[in-house]
């Protein structure tokens, strides 16, 4: 768990109330674990602690707006969107975890 350091690290900028940040923590290391095939719970350094909270953030900020692209309130119509939840992921893993081998999925034949 890192509510800490994200508590300490991003401060009054954080998007996600301390108290709800485990939970989106979690949901940031299951998504990075898919992207990833591996583990990122257990990295310790500062990069990977960095890519976890921004996830986090990412996930949280999806969540809220989850569905809805365009609302219109005159004629009353609702456009949602598909697939959003883990859009964005990936850039996030490869700004703070390039050069750390975390993203070396193996050999390409």
């Amino acid at each position: 768990m890192i509510v800490g350091f994200y508590g300490r690290t991003y401060g009054k900028d954080a998007k996600i109330p301390l108290e709800s940040f485990h939970l989106w923590e979690m949901r940031a290391v299951a998504a990075l674990n898919r992207l990833l095939g591996g583990d990122i719970s257990g990295a310790s350094d500062d990069n990977a602690k960095m890519c976890i909270c921004e996830a986090a953030e990412l996930l949280y900020e999806n969540a809220k707006s989850e569905g809805i692209l365009s609302e219109n309130n005159d004629g009353y119509s609702v456009h949602f969107e598909k697939g959003k939840k883990d859009s964005g992921i990936y850039n996030i893993a490869k700004k703070w975890l390039s050069g750390s081998g975390l993203l070396y999925r193996g050999d390409v034949l």
